[in-house]
C-alpha cells in the first residue's frame, strides 16, 4: 500500500472491525446473563417447573442471539470487502454499537416475568426499536459503502446492494413493530416472525429487477 492509499489515523477498517467484533461478542455473552436463574431452594427442587415458567426468557435469548448474529455476519461480510472507512461510516457505528450493548437490557426487561399490559407494550417497543436501529445501521453502512466507493477491488457490489436492501427492509419491519407495540400488544411478535418473509420478498424482488435491467441492457446493446 502506498502512502497516499493509507487510511487516515482512526479510520482503519481492521481496527474498527475488531472493536465492533468485541462489542458484539460481549453483547451476546450478556444476553445469557439476563436469563433468570433459580435462587430459592424450592426453585431448585422443582427445576423443571422453574424452567417451564421462564421458557419465554429462553425464547427471548434465542431471538436476540439470532438477531445479533445476523448483524455480526452482515458487518463482518461488509468489512471483509472494504478498502477504507469514511468519517460517516465511523459515525454510524456509534448507534450501532450503542444499541448492540443495550440489547441485553431490553431483552431481560421484556422477558423478566409477568408485566402489566402497559409496561409490556413499552418493553416490546424498546426491544423492537433496538433491533430496528441495529438493522437500519447495517443497511446504512452498506449504502454508504456503495455510494462513497469504499469497497475494495473485486468486491461483489451486487451482493452489497442486496444486503443493503435486506437490512433496510428488516429494519423498517422492526421499526413498524415498535410503533405498533401499544395497540398490538403481544401480537407484535407476529411482525417479528415475518422477518424471513421480508428477506425472501426482497431477494425475489432484487432478482426480478436485475433480470429486467439485464434485458434492457441487452436491447440497447450495453451493460446493466
Amino acid at each position: 500500500m502506498t502512502v497516499d492509499d493509507s487510511p487516515r489515523p482512526g479510520l482503519s477498517a481492521e481496527r474498527v472491525g475488531m472493536f465492533t467484533d468485541a462489542i458484539f461478542a460481549i453483547a451476546i455473552t450478556l444476553l445469557a446473563l439476563e436469563i433468570p436463574r433459580p435462587e430459592e431452594p424450592e426453585q431448585l427442587a422443582d427445576l423443571g417447573h422453574f424452567l417451564s415458567e421462564h421458557s419465554g426468557a429462553f425464547a427471548g435469548f434465542a431471538l436476540a442471539f439470532l438477531m445479533l448474529w445476523f448483524n455480526w455476519r452482515a458487518h463482518h461480510t461488509l468489512f471483509d470487502q472494504l478498502a477504507r472507512v469514511s468519517q460517516t461510516v465511523l459515525a454510524v457505528h456509534i448507534p450501532l454499537l450503542l444499541f448492540s450493548a443495550f440489547l441485553p437490557y431490553t431483552t431481560g426487561l421484556l422477558y423478566s416475568g409477568s408485566l402489566p399490559p402497559d409496561a409490556r407494550s413499552i418493553a416490546l417497543a424498546m426491544f423492537g426499536g433496538t433491533e430496528a436501529v441495529l438493522m437500519l445501521c447495517q443497511g446504512l453502512l452498506y449504502t454508504l459503502t456503495l455510494k462513497q466507493g469504499l469497497y475494495a477491488v473485486g468486491a461483489n457490489t451486487a451482493r452489497m446492494g442486496t444486503a443493503a436492501a435486506i437490512n433496510w427492509g428488516i429494519g423498517i419491519l422492526w421499526a413498524l413493530s415498535a410503533m405498533l407495540a401499544s395497540p398490538l400488544g403481544d401480537n407484535t411478535t407476529l411482525l417479528w416472525l415475518a422477518t424471513p418473509l421480508v428477506v425472501v420478498a426482497i431477494l425475489y424482488g432484487m432478482r426480478v429487477w436485475r433480470g429486467r435491467e439485464g434485458e434492457r441492457a441487452s436491447l440497447h446493446g450495453g451493460t446493466p
